[in-house]
């Protein structure tokens, strides 16, 4: 156990422990517990433990704080953990299956990144069911982590509430590698430190998994390098600020070329009611991606026209490659969206081996520095819808 030492003492503390429980929304619930179970670790006391709630308790130390929590959270049965306490940690958590981890309004800093796992096979039920609500999580430095906040991979079931994330622009908010069923709600993502005028790197990255993309799992080991994709991702409801604000990545050039198929294309990501900034590059930009929705959102790019493709809001692109075949079952849907952005608002295409399937883009009031004509561009799809859109100058 990591030369770590869980003792569950018999005594049971006459103590009233305040437990917080956060739900998957805004929301709030207050339990007041008569007793708890002390659990120690180096004989202090890190948690009062009821049930499967374990109540924290910080040890001073972050490098102990950071043990402490991760004993808590390690193993596969249904845990939750509650931080009721600003917390110091040295590096990141490994959150084990089946966690849930409340943190209110809380400040966690970390010296490096704050959530990670390691997995351990290239599938999507390696690592699930993973809940974290709330908290303020940072680096710290005051100018945020050139890294990976959260890094996420090979996972499913996974809900991120009511988080604020600080990152530097060079870094990622929220990393989702080769993941399957995760929702992002009502959070925070926004870069710390100053913003070059060519970073390209985004606060919350959908990724598929190569050498290129994933150098971490690569590291770990080749075979978790497979190309797969990241399927079923819902981000809503958050404010999203960095050099690039969401990207679905593609893989790269060279011998990253055989991940460029269709089996490597994600699926199913929908954004809604978020408002996304792009400082250097795109607001939103999902490359390789057959399926998905943004409706609902503010998409702003304030990089200069003069940076061509990475000054576009709203980009969905298929990049060279063996693409999905076109089909109309293969949906992108751009509805009822405030976008904003330099060479276009809007732009659609494919430079892949085919076409897009259905593109619907509707309802939006779409602007751009090039000029009114260059609002919307959709090239390359089989089935193209656009209508009720407002289009200007900015």
């Amino acid at each position: 156990m990591r030369k770590l030492r869980k003792i569950l003492l018999s005594t049971i503390f006459a103590l009233t422990v305040s437990t917080t429980f956060f739900a998957n929304t805004a929301g709030t619930q207050t339990v007041t517990a008569a007793s708890g179970t002390a659990v120690t670790f180096k004989r202090k006391v890190i948690a009062y433990r009821t049930g499967s709630v374990y109540n924290f308790v910080p040890m001073g130390n972050a490098a102990d704080n950071r043990r402490a929590l991760n004993l808590l959270m390690e193993g596969n049965e249904k845990k939750v953990i509650n931080i009721n306490n600003n917390v110091h940690i040295d590096t990141y958590l490994r959150p084990g299956n089946n966690t849930t981890i409340n943190a209110g309004k809380h400040t966690i800093t970390s010296d490096k990144g704050v959530i990670i796992n390691d997995p351990t096979a290239a599938s999507y039920t390696n690592f699930k069911n993973l809940t974290i609500n709330g908290g303020i999580w940072k680096n710290s430095s005051s100018s945020g982590l050139a890294g990976t906040m959260m890094r996420i991979s090979y996972a499913s079931n996974i809900s991120i509430n009511n988080a604020t994330v600080y990152t530097n622009y060079k870094g990622h908010g929220i990393e989702l590698i080769s993941c399957s069923n995760v929702v992002v709600n009502n959070c925070t993502l926004k870069a710390q430190g100053k913003c070059s005028k060519t970073c390209v790197e985004e606060q919350l990255q959908i990724d598929l998994s190569s050498p290129t993309t994933a150098p971490g799992l690569y590291r770990l080991s080749k075979k978790l390098c497979n190309g797969t994709p990241c399927k079923n991702i819902t981000v809503k409801n958050c404010t999203i600020q960095g050099a690039h604000g969401i990207c679905a990545n593609f893989a790269g050039a060279g011998n990253e070329a055989k991940y460029r198929k269709a089996r490597n294309y994600h699926s199913n990501i929908t954004i809604e009611n978020c408002n996304v900034t792009g400082i250097s590059a795109e607001a939103i930009a999902l490359f390789n991606t057959k399926s998905a929705t943004v409706k609902n959102c503010r998409i702003t790019t304030k990089t200069p026209k003069s940076r061509n493709s990475y000054s576009v809001g709203l980009a969905v692109a298929y990049q060279k490659g063996s693409a999905p075949k076109a089909t109309t079952k293969n949906v992108i849907s751009l509805i009822n969206n405030t976008v904003k952005g330099g060479q276009q608002g809007i732009f659609v295409r494919s430079n892949a081996s085919k076409k897009l399937g259905t593109v619907i883009v509707s309802g939006n009031t779409v602007s751009a520095k090039k000029g009114k004509k260059n609002a919307i561009k959709v090239l390359s799809a089989k089935k193209v819808k656009i209508a009720k859109n407002k289009t200007k100058k900015w």
